[in-house]
C-alpha cells in the first residue's frame, strides 16, 4: 500500500472512532472528543470539519453554558447519514440497503428485473435505485465505511476466507465499480449466505448464534451460522443443502450427483410437478390457493416435496444441531402449508438423541434480504466498531424485525 493509501486509512480509522463515541455516548464537544481519542486539537478539527462536510456528522448542537460561559458547541450523528450500503443482484430482482453506524437500517427497498439482465445491466438497476432511495429519503452517502454485495452462485471474496485468491473477474469488476462509486471499499459473498445474515439479526435480541437459512427459489440453497459465525467453508461452499441427495436413484444434477434436494425443491420443480394435476397453477400465488382451498392432489404434492426437504433437514439437525432453521425464498410463501408437513416429517426421524430444540419457521424479510447481511456484512468487516451501546432498531416498514 502506498503512503497515500496507509494516511487515508489511518484517516478512515480515525472517523470511524469518532463516529463510534457519538453512537456510544451522544452528541459532545471537540475536547470530550479530543480526550476520548487522544487526537490533538488541530487533527480533531479537521476530522469534524470532514465529516461535517460529507453529513455524516452535523455540528449545530449546544449544552447550555455554566455559569458565565459560553454555551458549547456540540458534534452529533446526522440521523440520515449512511455508513454502509448493501446491494443484492438477485435473479429475479435487485434490492439495495442502507445502514448507519449503529447497524440500524435506515433503508431497505426491492425491485424486480428481468431474468434476462446480465450482471452489468442488474448493477446499473441497483445504483438507479439506490441513487433513487438516497434522494428520496435524504439519506447521505458521502461518508461511506463500507459497501457490500451479494450475487447468487458462488462469488465468495477470497479476503473473507474463501474462494480463488486470483477472484472471479467479473465479481471483481462489480465490486470494483461499486467500491469506486460509492467511494467505499467493497466485500462480497453469496446471496443466501448473506440472507443468513440478516435473518440472525432480524429477532429480538439477543441475536440467534446458531442457524440454518435455506432459500427455496429458482435453486435452493442455504447460508450456516454457527456460533454467530458466518460459515463458508474451505473452498466458500459451505452449505450447499441443495445438492444433498435424497433420493439416490433419482435423475442425474448438474452438479455430478444423483437426486439432489434441488431438482425437487426450487420452484420450477414443485410447480412442474403441481401443473401435472392442476394445470390451472401459474405461479407460487396460485398454488398457496389451490392448498388454501384444499385442493388434494395439489397437497399430496407438497406434502411430498416436504417429505424430501425434512429428510435433508435431519441431516443437517443431526450434524449441526442449530437452534433454527429458516425458510426462505419464493416457496416460503406456503407457510404451514409447507413447513407443517416439514416437521412431521423430523418428527417421524427421531432425531433427538438428546432434547433437541428446533425451531423452523419462514424468514423474517421476504425478498433482497441478502441486500442487508452485505451492509451488516461490510460494516463488521470494514469497521472497529462491536457491541456498541444502544438498542437494537427496527428494519424500515417492518413490525419486530430488529438489528443489533
Amino acid at each position: 500500500m502506498s503512503n497515500d493509501g496507509v494516511l487515508r486509512n489511518l484517516r478512515r480509522q480515525h472517523e470511524l472512532r469518532v463516529l463510534a463515541i457519538l453512537v456510544e455516548r451522544g452528541p459532545c464537544s471537540r475536547r470530550e472528543l479530543e480526550n476520548a481519542t487522544g487526537l490533538s486539537r488541530t487533527t480533531m478539527s479537521a476530522i469534524v470539519a470532514d465529516l461535517v462536510r460529507r453529513r455524516a456528522v452535523a455540528d449545530d448542537a449546544q449544552r447550555p453554558a455554566t455559569g458565565r460561559g459560553r454555551p458549547t458547541t456540540l458534534v452529533r450523528l446526522n440521523p440520515h447519514a449512511a455508513a454502509a450500503v448493501g446491494v443484492e443482484l438477485g435473479r429475479g430482482h435487485v434490492s439495495v440497503a442502507v445502514a448507519d453506524i449503529a447497524r440500524t437500517v435506515l433503508a431497505h427497498v426491492t425491485e424486480p428485473i428481468g431474468m434476462e439482465s446480465g450482471l452489468s445491466a442488474r448493477m446499473d438497476a441497483a445504483l438507479s435505485l439506490l441513487e433513487r432511495v438516497a434522494a428520496g429519503r435524504r439519506l447521505a452517502l458521502e461518508g461511506l465505511a463500507a459497501a457490500g454485495l451479494g450475487l447468487w452462485g458462488h462469488h465468495p471474496d477470497p479476503r473473507a476466507g474463501g474462494g480463488d485468491p486470483a477472484g472471479d473477474l467479473v465479481v471483481t469488476d462489480l465490486a470494483e465499480r461499486l467500491g469506486v462509486t460509492l467511494d467505499a471499499p467493497v466485500t462480497w459473498d453469496n446471496n443466501i449466505r448473506l440472507a443468513a445474515v440478516a435473518e440472525r439479526y432480524t429477532v429480538e435480541s439477543p441475536a440467534c448464534a446458531d442457524l440454518v437459512y435455506i432459500a427455496l427459489s429458482h435453486g435452493v440453497g442455504s447460508g450456516v451460522v454457527i456460533n454467530g459465525t458466518l460459515v463458508r467453508g474451505a473452498s466458500g461452499t459451505a452449505g450447499e443443502i441443495g445438492h444433498v441427495s435424497v433420493e439416490p436413484s433419482g435423475p442425474p444434477c448438474w452438479c455430478g450427483g444423483r437426486g439432489c434436494l434441488e431438482q425437487y425443491l426450487s420452484i420450477d420443480a414443485v410447480l412442474g410437478r403441481v401443473r401435472a394435476v392442476a394445470p390451472d397453477v401459474a405461479d407460487v400465488a396460485g398454488l398457496v390457493a389451490a392448498l388454501d382451498r384444499g385442493d388434494r392432489s395439489v397437497r399430496d404434492v407438497v406434502d411430498w416435496s416436504a417429505e424430501l426437504l425434512g429428510r435433508a433437514l435431519g441431516t443437517v439437525a443431526i450434524l449441526l444441531d442449530p437452534h433454527r432453521v429458516v425458510i426462505g425464498g419464493e416457496l416460503a410463501d406456503l407457510g404451514d402449508h409447507l413447513l407443517g408437513p416439514v416437521r412431521a416429517s423430523l418428527a417421524r426421524q427421531k432425531l433427538s438423541i438428546r432434547d433437541r430444540r428446533l425451531e423452523l419457521g419462514t424468514a423474517r424479510i421476504s425478498q433482497g434480504a441478502a441486500a442487508v447481511g452485505a451492509a451488516l456484512v461490510a460494516l463488521d468487516r470494514h469497521s472497529p466498531i462491536h457491541g456498541i451501546a444502544g438498542a437494537p432498531a427496527e428494519l424500515p416498514g417492518t413490525s419486530g424485525q430488529r438489528f443489533m
